[in-house]
C-alpha cells in the first residue's frame, strides 16, 4: 500500500498507542504495544513498525510523526525528582520554604495542614550576590566571584541538575545569563534551567518551582527525545517530528529539548483534545472527560468543543505556571498498586469482623428523605486529647464495610 501517512504515537506509563491516518484514502489504523520504561524509544519504534505492518505500508510513506508523552508527567507524579540544586538571590535562600500563605481548599485552616516537602532540600540551595528591582534596573552588580564559588560547590558534590531563579529576572535576564556563563565554564556537566527562559513572569515562588521542575525533567526528556529522533531517522528517514505541548499545540522535538516543562501534560492534553473533538461531532456542548491510563488518571472539562485552559496548573502537587489544558492528574491508573498500611490494617480487620449492630448504619427514614449516617458522638475540642483520633476511627468500620 502506498499513500501518505501521518502517524500519532502516545507513550503512556504502561502502553504505547499508535494511530496512522492515510491522507489520500482516509484509512485509519490503530494499534497498541507495551511501553518499555527502561528505554521508551524501543516501544515507540515497535508501535510504528506494527502499524506500518497493519497497513502494508513502506517507511517512506510516513510524512510526519506527532507524539504525546507522559514521560515528564509520570516522573513528577512518582516523585522521581532526583538530586536537584537551586541557585537564587542572596538573602532569599528560604524562598521555597516560605512558599505561599494560602492553604489548599478542604483543610479549614492552617493548623491541620502540613506543607509538602521541599522539592530541593535546604542544603542544596545556594545564593549569589547582586540585585535587580522590579523594573529590571540594577541595584547591586552581579557577584561573579561568588557565582564561581557556588558553581564549584555544586560541581565538587556531583550535583548536575540546577534550577536558577534570581529576583526580578523576568524584567531583566542579565544576571541569570551571567550566572549561566559561569556555570558553563566552572561546571560544564551541569544541566541548567533559567527562570527568565522558562517562565518570564513575576511571583518568585511559582517561577522558582516551574523552573526547578523544568530542570528536573530535562535530562530524562532530552535523552528520551534524542533517542527517539535518532531511531526515527534510521527507521523512516528525516521526517517532521512534533511533540504535543501541555496547551494542546505542537512543537518540534528539537525545541522541546530546551524547555521540556511545556510537555508536562502532553499526553493528558491530547486525550482532552480528542474527547473535545468527539463531543463536538456528537453535538454535546458540555463534557467531563476521564482518561484512565496505566499510571495516571486525567480529568478535564470541555465546554462548546473546547477544553478549559489555565496558566496556574499543577502536577503531583507541584505548581507549574505554564499554559496548559486544565487537566487534573492523579497518580492512580490501571497498573497502580494499592495497599493498607500496617497502622490501619488491624483496625480495619477488627472492624470487618465486628457484629453488625456495632457498625454505623445508613438509615433511610423514607423514600424521599435525605440519607443520614448515624455516627458515635464525640466532643471535638482542642483540649480533648485523642478526640480527633477517636472521631477518625469511628469512620473506619464504614471504610471496611
Amino acid at each position: 500500500m502506498g499513500g501518505r501517512l501521518r502517524i500519532g504515537i502516545d507513550t503512556g506509563g504502561t502502553f504505547t498507542d499508535v494511530v496512522a491516518y492515510d491522507e489520500e484514502t482516509g484509512q485509519l489504523a490503530v494499534t497498541k504495544t507495551p511501553t518499555t520504561p527502561a528505554d521508551p524509544s524501543i516501544g515507540f519504534l515497535a508501535g510504528l513498525t506494527k502499524v506500518l505492518g497493519q497497513l502494508s505500508a513502506a517507511a517512506d510513506a510516513v510524512t510526519a510523526v506527532s507524539h504525546g508523552t507522559t514521560i515528564a508527567t509520570n516522573q513528577l507524579l512518582e516523585g522521581k525528582i532526583g538530586t536537584l540544586g537551586f541557585i537564587t538571590t542572596e538573602g532569599f535562600e528560604f524562598l521555597l520554604e516560605i512558599a505561599r500563605q494560602s492553604v489548599p481548599d478542604g483543610y479549614g485552616n492552617s493548623y491541620f495542614w502540613v506543607k509538602p516537602a521541599r522539592v530541593v532540600p535546604a542544603d542544596l540551595v545556594k545564593t549569589v550576590g547582586g540585585r535587580l528591582d522590579h523594573t529590571g534596573a540594577e541595584l547591586r552588580p552581579f557577584d561573579r566571584e561568588g557565582a564561581v564559588r557556588v558553581a564549584r560547590w555544586f560541581r565538587d558534590r556531583g550535583v548536575n541538575t540546577l534550577g536558577i531563579c534570581l529576583l526580578h529576572s523576568y524584567a531583566n535576564p542579565d544576571h541569570e545569563r551571567q550566572l549561566a556563563e559561569v556555570l558553563a565554564i566552572e561546571h560544564p556537566a551541569a544541566v541548567i534551567s533559567l527562570s527568565s527562559e522558562v517562565l518570564r513572569e513575576y511571583r518568585e515562588y511559582e517561577r522558582s518551582m516551574t523552573t526547578l521542575l523544568d530542570a528536573a525533567v530535562k535530562p530524562k526528556v532530552a535523552g528520551y527525545l534524542q533517542a527517539i529522533s535518532a531511531r526515527l531517522a534510521e527507521s523512516v528517514g528525516q521526517r517532521p517530528f512534533y511533540v504535543m505541548k501541555s496547551n494542546g499545540g505542537v512543537l518540534s522535538a528539537d525545541e522541546v529539548v530546551h524547555q521540556p516543562i511545556t510537555t508536562v501534560l502532553s499526553g493528558p492534553a491530547a486525550g482532552a483534545l480528542g474527547a473535545a473533538l468527539i463531543a463536538s461531532e456528537a453535538g454535546i456542548a458540555r463534557v467531563l472527560t476521564c482518561d484512565g491510563g496505566g499510571t495516571s488518571t486525567d480529568v478535564a472539562v470541555v465546554t462548546n468543543g473546547e477544553p478549559a485552559l489555565t496558566t496556574e496548573g499543577s502536577v503531583g502537587g507541584y505548581p507549574a505556571l505554564i499554559p496548559m489544558v486544565d487537566v487534573v492528574t492523579v497518580g492512580a491508573g490501571g497498573g497502580s498498586v494499592a495497599w493498607i498500611s500496617q497502622i490501619l490494617a488491624p483496625v480495619l480487620a477488627s472492624a470487618a469482623i465486628r457484629r453488625p449492630s456495632s457498625v454505623p448504619q445508613m438509615t433511610l427514614p423514607s423514600q424521599t428523605a435525605t440519607p443520614r449516617l448515624t455516627m458515635p458522638q464525640h466532643s471535638l475540642t482542642a483540649n480533648s486529647p485523642g478526640t480527633w483520633g477517636s472521631y477518625f476511627h469511628s469512620f473506619l468500620p464504614v471504610l471496611a464495610s
